[in-house]
């Protein structure tokens, strides 16, 4: 199961998800300058779906899952505000929500979107 902080995800993309009724999933569009970032969270599996589409492009430019993702988490720093999220078993436990995650995935939405691996 992900840990994360749903109001974390709503503050850094500022979009409301599209939530399955039982909760199984949310689903976050952006669109920024030409670009769509889609960001579906599975909660309750962990699996994270990124996509990134150009206007007028019908598939999309980068695609990328994330499978038993165990969490997500906000962070602020000098580069700005974004979300992090940690690849399955990068911990060897269960994630606390708190620690710094050593690698995974960055989204960036400000000054315009950005996904980027780290680690």
């Amino acid at each position: 199961m992900l840990v994360w902080d749903e109001t974390d995800v709503l503050t850094v993309l500022e979009a409301i998800p599209d939530v399955e009724p039982y909760g199984i999933y949310h689903k976050f569009s952006v669109h920024k300058d030409r670009i769509e970032l889609r960001l579906c969270i599975f909660q309750f599996d962990g699996d994270v779906s990124i996509e990134l589409f150009g206007d007028d492009i019908e598939d999309p430019v980068f695609s990328m899952k994330l499978v038993d993702c165990t969490g997500v988490r906000r962070i602020q720093d000098q580069s700005g505000e974004y979300l992090e999220f940690a690849p399955a078993k990068c911990f060897g436990s269960r994630y606390d929500g708190i620690s710094k995650i050593p690698f995974g995935v960055h989204i960036h939405i400000k000054p315009t979107i950005s996904v980027s691996l780290y680690g």
